[in-house]
């Protein structure tokens, strides 16, 4: 047995005792200060091992500083760069619909004409009805069903085909084009996505 005047003591309940007595009064606040002082010394005490290992990874970054205060400064082509020209740059026009998306952009010469015009009749190569909104391109150049947006005309399909219009030519479609507003001359046509 035991001798008198000593008891029996378990060494796992004894531990967890004095854990309990030592960090059981201890605020939470005052234990996570603790452990991050005994984090902080567990670094500093590794990072002697690997510190010249991080000067060396570092060292490559002295030369570089940033400047003390930044100016931006417009190039002199930068004043003749428009709002259209960054829209066609980013495959976009601006349209009285809103900005539409395009694929490629053209350069053709334009007419006009309408169902009373010299072979011309009421229905086009496609079977859709004459008039505005319907253009007569060459289907080598822009396939039949194509839609189109044309400044100054507005959006259209490619719905007709011509005798006389090859390669970089359109005919722009109009219900009559005595009241038309269109003139023969070049433009720019973007084919829509």
């Amino acid at each position: 047995m035991y001798p008198k005047g000593q008891a029996r003591v378990s060494f796992l309940p004894a531990v967890t005792n004095l854990f309990f007595l030592i960090f059981g009064r201890i605020s939470e606040k005052f234990a996570g200060l603790l452990i991050l002082f005994v984090s902080a010394l567990l670094i500093i005490h590794s990072s002697r091992q690997i510190a010249p290992a991080i000067q060396q990874s570092f060292g490559a970054f002295e030369g570089l500083s940033l400047p003390i205060a930044t100016r931006t400064v417009d190039s002199p082509k930068a004043k003749f760069i428009s709002e259209e020209m960054l829209f066609e740059n980013a495959g976009l026009v601006n349209t009285p619909q809103g900005t539409l998306p395009f694929s490629r952009k053209l350069k053709f010469f334009s007419t006009s004409y309408d169902k009373n015009c010299s072979g011309c009749n009421e229905t086009t190569a496609t079977g859709l009805r004459t008039g505005y909104g319907v253009v007569a391109v060459d289907p080598k150049v822009v396939p039949l069903g194509t839609r189109l947006y044309i400044p100054d005309y507005g959006t259209a399909v490619a719905g007709d085909t011509g005798g006389s219009i090859k390669g970089a030519r359109i005919d722009l479609g109009f219900d009559n084009v005595k009241t038309g507003w269109w003139s023969a001359r070049f433009v720019d046509v973007y084919i829509l996505k």
